[in-house]
């Protein structure tokens, strides 16, 4: 207990200087943080559309803007993005990813394909053996037939 009329002070004591150092630790570890929200903004990253870049052997995926050759989307990468498949195109490796369709189904669709033509539709896919209207409707979203 203190004297009347001591008065408070400073505090005093071996703990002092251990205080005052933590406290030059905290405010030092805001300053980063403090920097970042003062930097200025740059411009937000734009979205592209993805297309293949890039000659064989080395593709890539990249933008119109980005170096290097256009090239055609393979099918896996067609497959990786989400995009639907010719079945024209498309090798059995590929077509058999599609929901419905399966190795098996992939495989007649590029026997047919072989033995018949090209499809003129997606709709022309029930000419292969195992291919029904119910199976074509649940495919038919990962399926499309491009112009050659």
């Amino acid at each position: 207990m203190r004297a009347p009329g001591a008065g408070g002070g400073l505090a005093r004591g071996p703990d002092v200087p251990v205080r005052i150092a933590l406290a030059l630790l905290v405010a030092a570890s805001l300053v980063p943080a403090v920097l970042r929200a003062r930097a200025p903004r740059g411009e937000a990253e734009r979205y592209c559309e993805p297309e293949g870049r890039g000659a064989p052997p080395r593709g890539w995926l990249g933008c119109a803007a980005d170096p290097g050759p256009r090239r055609p989307l393979t099918d896996t990468e067609r497959l990786l993005l989400g995009r639907p498949l010719d079945p024209n195109r498309a090798g059995a490796e590929a077509l058999a990813f599609v929901p419905g369709i399966g190795p098996r189904l992939a495989g007649a669709v590029v026997d047919d394909r072989e033995a018949r033509g090209p499809f003129t539709g997606v709709e022309d896919l029930v000419r292969v053996k195992g291919i029904g209207p119910k199976r074509l409707e649940r495919a038919r979203p990962w399926l499309e037939v491009r112009a050659r």
